[in-house]
């Protein structure tokens, strides 16, 4: 705008020199062209000279006027044009300044949120890792509470299968004395069976021996192995042990085959111990 203003100012006086020249020039021919003439002719050329240069000088003025009203309103018109134009600016600034300071607002408003959420991350963070700790120490808690219940367990089925080895201890204890006494008891039994058996023996065979006449101040002992059917027949007598004394020998044999049957258990657990007998006779 001020550029186009200067431009109509150098237009203006250039059309006023402009003007001007051709006042002159007009001036310069009118006083060449000037001849000798009379008085009366010169008062008419100088009339119509002066209202020449009057009618050249009011056309100048309107022109100037003209041009001075146009250069009025040239220059209103920029002036509007640059009060327009500086209003504008103003505005233009007024919008960035607010935009700035939307934007600085946007900013902080950005920042507090931004420091807002990292501050929540941060407490949601610190949350979890004390959750994670509470569960990290629950898990060990439980892990050792039931590390103690196995241990506890382990020691009462320790305590128990003790309890238990020694009670059947106890027992086999108790039943090994118990057929240790019924084995005592039996074989006490047993022994006495066989102690009757023999002297039931001994008794049968005696009731058949006959005394050799004169050998009971010689003291005379002989021995015989004797074999025995479950029925108690007599299968075989062998002389183990003599006496020395041929006839006292037979005596004895003979007493043992005229006795057979000899009275022999029943049971064949307790027959097993008269299957073969030894039996001493003795001449006394």
């Amino acid at each position: 705008m001020q550029v186009r203003l200067r431009y109509s100012f150098g237009y203006s006086f250039f059309f006023h020199v402009l003007l001007a020249v051709v006042f002159l020039v007009s001036l310069s021919d009118s006083l060449i062209s000037i001849t000798p003439t009379t008085a009366e002719q010169d008062r008419q050329d100088n009339t119509e000279i002066v209202n020449a240069v009057a009618i050249s000088e009011n056309d100048l003025s309107q022109e100037i006027r003209a041009q001075e009203a146009a250069d009025a309103a040239i220059k209103t018109k920029a002036a509007n044009e640059a009060k327009q134009l500086a209003a504008a600016k103003a505005q233009a600034l007024a919008q960035i300044q607010q935009a700035k300071q939307e934007q600085s607002a946007l900013a902080l408003q950005q920042q507090a949120n931004a420091k807002k959420a990292a501050d929540a991350l941060a407490q949601v963070q610190a949350q979890q890792k004390q959750a994670s700790l509470q569960l990290a120490e629950t898990q060990a808690q439980a892990a050792a509470a039931a590390k103690k219940a196995a241990d506890m367990q382990q020691q009462a089925l320790a305590a128990q299968k003790a309890a238990d080895a020694k009670r059947q201890a106890q027992q086999q204890q108790a039943l090994a004395a118990q057929k240790a006494t019924a084995a005592a008891a039996n074989t006490v039994q047993m022994q006495n069976e066989i102690n009757r058996y023999v002297g039931l023996i001994t008794q049968a065979i005696q009731t058949q021996w006959t005394q050799l006449p004169g050998a009971s101040q010689q003291k005379l002992a002989t021995t015989m192995l004797i074999r025995l059917a479950a029925d108690g027949t007599v299968l075989q007598v062998q002389n183990v042990g003599s006496s020395g004394n041929p006839a006292l020998d037979r005596l004895a044999l003979s007493a043992v085959y005229k006795a057979s049957p000899l009275p022999v258990p029943s049971d064949p657990t307790l027959f097993a111990n008269f299957r073969e007998l030894k039996v001493k006779f003795s001449d006394t």
